[in-house]
Order: structure tokens, then C-alpha cells, then sequence
């Protein structure tokens, strides 16, 4: 059985040493989806880790020990980077992130590529999905990146992430979305997920709803059946290229901490 994580009160060193024991290898992974480079990864875990090391004697269990760690990665993290240029200063809706959702055009339907798609991307080599992934995860504004990166790769809850961000939990579900959103269009882009049908007759306010309940479903981790007789063919081939990349995140969730960064932060902590 894993030992609990150190309870406030244990001196500092063992404290965080045990934490980067217990969490050090999801650190270090989302380390590297949030920062542009791997050499950028390692010292945003090191800075965390120093930084936890003066801050451990202040805390008093009022959050989870891990979520307390992961709060100050995320403080690391925004103090590291500056906002890019080009990012974004308002919010777009999410049917705008994504090209557009059915508006009752009464355009034609087209049919459904969703099963190329999918060949298309579960042929690539584990090399190539994780390169273009993390290409495409670049591309996304940073504040919903990183809580993309929580839920999808480092499998956090809402709750947890909210406590990690300092956000309401309906906030950092709101971060989730778009940031899935972004994702799956940068992707598209790229043309990795393939484009998507013409929009259909279906009432713009049913696919928006069928969206919200999807995307829903994604955090649950819960399936999504297709309303028979509900759902145009765009919505279908949206919904399968978000689960596409949602698996492609899965795949980025193991992993051991580098060796060399261990033994760096090792280094580190026999100096204190």
C-alpha cells in the first residue's frame, strides 16, 4: 500500500521529499505540456520544489497535501511565463473555437468522416501522436491549457482543480472545455482529426445543448450515447474527434521521473 502523503508538522526535507516520491512523476508531466521546453520542465519541478520546501512549515492541512503541491507548480508556472503574444483577450464561445456548430442553415448534410479519422490517427507511431499533441496543446491559451493538462493528462477532478487553481469548480470546468476545445481545433489544423461535415438543419440551441452534455460526459469520464434522431452528422464527427484527442491525452499519463532530475533534486534537498 502507498504511504499517505506527510502530515503537517514533518519537518520540511522529509515532508517534500516524500511528496516528490508520492507525486514527482505527475509533476513532471504536466510540467512539460505546460512549459516549451523540457529543460523548462525540469526547473519549473525544481523551483516547485524549492519553493514547497519554504513554504511546508506554513501549512496547516487547510486543502489536500498534493493539491497544496500542485497549487504551487501552478503559481511556479505563471511567475516562469508570460502570457504569449497572440493569445487571446476574450473569450469566444465554444462553437466559435470550433468552427461553428449547426445554425439552421438548412445546408445539406455531408456524410460523417469520423471512421477516417479515427484510422488516421490511431495509424500514427506513439512518437508522432505525442509530438503532434504536444504541438497542438501549445497552441492552446495558456490558463486553459494548464487546466486541460490537470484533468486529461494529469487526471485531476474538477474539485482538485479548482483547489489547485484557486478557481470555483464551475470555473475550472469552464477552463477544461474550452481548453478541449482549442485542442481539437489545433488538431484539426493540423489535420491530424480531419475536417469536419457542413453544418445541417438541426437547431443551432440542440447542438449546443448536446455539446454542454458531452462535454460533461468527457469529465465524468462517462459514455456519451447519440440521441437517435437528435444528432446531425457534424455533432457525431465532433464528438468522436473530442474523444479522439481525449485518448491521445491518456496516453501522455505515464511515465517515471527522469532519472537525471531526481537525481537533481536530490542534490537539492541533501543541501538543505
Amino acid at each position: 500500500m502507498t504511504a499517505p502523503d506527510p502530515p503537517p508538522g514533518t519537518p520540511a526535507r522529509e515532508a517534500v521529499a516524500a511528496l516528490m516520491d508520492r507525486h514527482g512523476d505527475r509533476l513532471h508531466r504536466l510540467a512539460l505540456r505546460v512549459c516549451p521546453t523540457e529543460a523548462e520542465a525540469d526547473d519549473l519541478v525544481q523551483e516547485t520544489m524549492i519553493a514547497a520546501l519554504a513554504a511546508w512549515p506554513r501549512f496547516r492541512g487547510e486543502s489536500r497535501t498534493y493539491t497544496w503541491l500542485f497549487r504551487i507548480a501552478a503559481r511556479t508556472c505563471a511567475r516562469m511565463q508570460r502570457k504569449r503574444a497572440g493569445e487571446p483577450d476574450r473569450l469566444l464561445p465554444l462553437d466559435e473555437i470550433l468552427g461553428g456548430v449547426p445554425t439552421g442553415s438548412g445546408a445539406e448534410r455531408s456524410p460523417v468522416d469520423g471512421d477516417r479519422t479515427a484510422r488516421a490517427w490511431t495509424t500514427l507511431e506513439r512518437q508522432e501522436v505525442r509530438r503532434r499533441l504536444d504541438r497542438g496543446l501549445a497552441d492552446v491559451p495558456s490558463a486553459f491549457r494548464m487546466a486541460l493538462v490537470l484533468k486529461d493528462i494529469a487526471d485531476f477532478s474538477l474539485d482538485e482543480i479548482g483547489e489547485i487553481l484557486e478557481i470555483p469548480p464551475a470555473t475550472a470546468k469552464t477552463r477544461v472545455h474550452r481548453g478541449r476545445a482549442h485542442l481539437r481545433r489545433a488538431l484539426g489544423e493540423q489535420g491530424v482529426l480531419g475536417p469536419l461535415p457542413a453544418p445541417s438543419d438541426v437547431p443551432r440551441q440542440v447542438c449546443l445543448d448536446l455539446l454542454a452534455a458531452k462535454l460533461d460526459a468527457m469529465d465524468k469520464g462517462a459514455d456519451f450515447p447519440l440521441p437517435h434522431g437528435e444528432i446531425c452528422d457534424r455533432c457525431a464527427a465532433l464528438f468522436r474527434s473530442l474523444d479522439l484527442a481525449q485518448d491521445a491525452c491518456a496516453t501522455l499519463r505515464g511515465g517515471a521521473l527522469p532519472a537525471r532530475l531526481r537525481r537533481r533534486l536530490d542534490a537539492l534537498l541533501e543541501a538543505r
